[in-house]
C-alpha cells in the first residue's frame, strides 16, 4: 500500500486537522514487534508467530492478545511482561524505517496548510522520544500518549486531543492501521481512513469498515 495515493488525498479534502496514529501506521514497526514478541514467547516456552498470524490476531485491549498467544499472567504478570516488551521493542526501533515516502506526505500535508497531531497507545515519553528521533517534532501540532506501558485505549487520550486542538469535529479525521483507530474515531464523532500495511491486516480490516486503503 503506498500512503501517497490519490485516494488518500481524496478522502482528506475539507479536512483540516489529521491525526495520526504512530505504530504500524508512520512507523514501519510490525516485523520488530514480531520479533520482540516472539523473544518474549520462547522465554515462556510457548509457540512463536509468523507475521501473518500477528496480523490476524492482534487486538486492543492488548491483554486480549497476551492472553491469545498463551501467557499466564499467573506465572507472570501482564504488567511485567508488557514492560519487558517495551523495553526491548524501544531499544531498537532506531533501525527501524518509517513507511516509504511517509515524510514527503506529511510535509506536503504541512504546506497545505494541515494542521497534523499523532495520537498513540504508546506511552508519552517513548512516543516523544521516537517521533523526535525522526525528526517529526516540528511538524505535529500536538504529540499524544497514553500514561503507561500497558498499551490500553486511547480514547480519553483522543478526547483531550480534540479539545486541545480547537476544530470542529467534522474537519478532523484520523489515520490509523487498527480496529481500536476505528473504535477511537467513532466515541470522537470524527471520520476515520484506516490503513491495511500496519498491525491489523487489510481483509480484518475490511471485515468491520470500507474506507481501508
Amino acid at each position: 500500500m503506498n500512503i501517497t495515493s490519490d485516494r488518500l488525498y481524496s478522502l482528506l479534502k475539507g479536512k483540516k486537522h489529521i491525526i495520526w496514529d504512530w505504530n504500524g501506521t508512520l512507523l514501519n514497526d510490525v516485523d520488530h514487534a514480531v520479533q520482540v514478541m516472539n523473544s518474549l514467547l520462547f522465554e515462556n516456552g510457548l509457540p512463536t508467530l509468523n507475521k501473518d498470524r500477528y496480523r490476524q490476531i492482534f487486538e486492543f485491549p492488548v491483554i486480549n492478545y497476551y492472553r491469545s498467544l498463551g501467557f499466564n499472567f499467573e506465572k507472570e504478570s501482564f504488567e511485567s511482561l508488557c514492560h519487558k516488551f517495551v523495553v526491548r521493542f524501544m531499544s531498537g526501533f532506531r533501525s527501524l524505517p518509517l513507511f516509504p515516502n511517509i515524510k514527503e506526505v506529511l510535509f506536503k500535508l504541512l504546506y497545505e496548510g494541515y494542521t497534523q497531531s499523532v495520537l498513540s497507545a504508546t506511552d508519552q515519553e517513548n512516543l516523544e522520544a521516537m517521533v523526535t528521533y525522526f525528526k517529526l517534532d516540528h511538524i505535529f501540532f500536538k504529540v499524544f500518549g497514553i500514561d503507561n506501558k500497558l498499551a490500553a485505549s486511547k480514547v480519553d487520550r483522543g478526547h483531550d486531543l480534540i479539545k486541545a486542538s480547537n476544530f470542529e469535529k467534522k474537519l478532523t479525521v484520523i489515520i490509523g492501521d487498527t480496529l481500536h483507530d476505528l473504535e477511537v474515531g467513532r466515541e470522537l464523532g470524527v471520520e476515520v481512513i484506516l490503513v491495511g500495511h500496519g498491525h491489523q491486516c487489510f481483509k480484518k480490516l475490511k471485515q468491520h469498515f470500507d474506507n481501508v486503503i
